[in-house]
């Protein structure tokens, strides 16, 4: 479809799709929120002091994060249209991306990804590389795939630190995406290499295997999605997902009201529960919630 009218002052920089709502960074520092089909745009979140670099929405609809240049990661309610939570990193980030279920996402950082929960404010889990990481995929709830310029692809299980790598590539790596297989804990990754090869892996907890695969030639690859057909939903956790030991405790400290309620719904629909609250608002600072289709 075609017809979005731009919302920005500078050119857009990341897109991605959460149910019939489309989200779109800008150079601005702005993000727009537009309504699929009529392509209205219903938000515009407001926090960044440069370029958005990458946006995720957390599966649930309540949550989105955003990386940008000015070198912060922030949590935006999606039901209120504003910010929450805001983490100051090191060096400008590449990507962000939530895990499969919600309890956990990743920031990619040229050479390390750090993996968060939502609770906390310090890196869980960071995975470093001797060359720049240039994609990262969460395969499950427990199990990141990322590759770059090493030219082969690494498989961590978050929760032992087990990895397994994936070599069969002459050139970096520049995306990777998978499909869930209907045997446990067995996937099919798909992983494309900027000389044009595309390969497809078997893939499981302990081994590999090349299944198919073809090669582009005359182009130069730089991203890559894979379309199953099939419709995608969000499927609630019948118990509230594991808590990772932090590689370094944060110092408790006072939480705002907003933000204890806002995480206090996200652990209700990560545990199968429903949990209304209102959150009070002046007059003058009313926002319009806005309602994602699940």
């Amino acid at each position: 479809s075609s017809g979005i009218n731009a919302e920005y002052g500078g050119t857009v920089t990341c897109l991605t799709f959460q149910g019939s709502h489309l989200l779109s960074g800008s150079e601005d520092g702005t993000i727009c929120v537009y309504q699929s089909g009529s392509w209205e745009c219903k938000k515009t979140l407001k926090g960044h002091t440069a370029a958005v670099c990458q946006l995720s929405v957390h599966p649930s609809g309540v949550l989105a994060l955003s990386v940008s240049r000015d070198k912060t990661l922030k949590t935006w309610s999606l039901i209120t249209g504003k910010p929450v939570h805001t983490v100051n990193l090191n060096s400008i980030p590449d990507d962000v991306i939530w895990n499969t279920d919600g309890s956990t996402y990743a920031i990619l950082l040229e050479k390390s990804i750090k993996v968060f929960q939502p609770h906390s404010g310090k890196p869980v889990r960071t995975y470093t590389s001797d060359r720049r990481i240039v994609c990262c995929k969460f395969l499950s709830s427990t199990l990141l795939a990322y590759g770059g310029e090493s030219n082969s692809i690494s498989i961590v299980e978050i929760e032992s630190n087990k990895c397994q790598t994936i070599t069969g590539h002459s050139a970096r790596i520049k995306a990777l995406d998978f499909v869930r297989s209907d045997v446990k804990d067995h996937y099919i990754l798909i992983s494309v290499s900027s000389d044009g090869e595309v390969k497809i892996w078997a893939l499981s907890r302990d081994n590999y295997d090349q299944i198919g695969g073809t090669t582009l030639f005359n182009h130069r690859p730089v991203c890559m999605c894979v379309y199953t057909g099939e419709k995608q939903f969000v499927k609630q956790l019948s118990t509230p997902a594991p808590v990772l030991k932090h590689q370094e405790l944060p110092k408790k400290r006072k939480t705002p009201i907003k933000r204890r309620v806002l995480f206090a719904n996200l652990h209700a629909i990560q545990g199968g529960k429903t949990i209304k609250r209102k959150l009070k608002h002046k007059k003058t600072n009313r926002v319009i919630p806005l309602h994602f289709d699940r």
